[in-house]
């Protein structure tokens, strides 16, 4: 799980004050597209996010399930 606290954050384009991602484990993940090219030679970044990541399972409330972005997956794809 992360929680983007403030910033402009590398690996992501969207993500707001407060933002939450999961993954779950064995869903592959890493930066949307071009994040990576763009980041080579950067010598900082200006972001703030707590990682947490766990040995045993998070479930998911379904008070968050409301709060859910189903298009989330998809921003992966180019274009998006």
């Amino acid at each position: 799980m992360l929680y983007y606290v403030e910033g402009d954050f590398m690996s992501r384009k969207g993500m707001d004050y407060a933002s939450i991602t999961l993954h779950p484990g064995g869903i592959p993940h890493g930066p949307h597209p071009g994040k990576a090219e763009a980041s080579i030679g950067a010598e900082e970044t200006d972001e703030y996010a707590v990682m947490i990541d766990t040995f045993k399972p998070m479930y998911v409330t379904e008070e968050a399930m409301r709060l859910d972005d189903p298009s989330y997956p998809y921003s992966w794809l180019e274009g998006k």
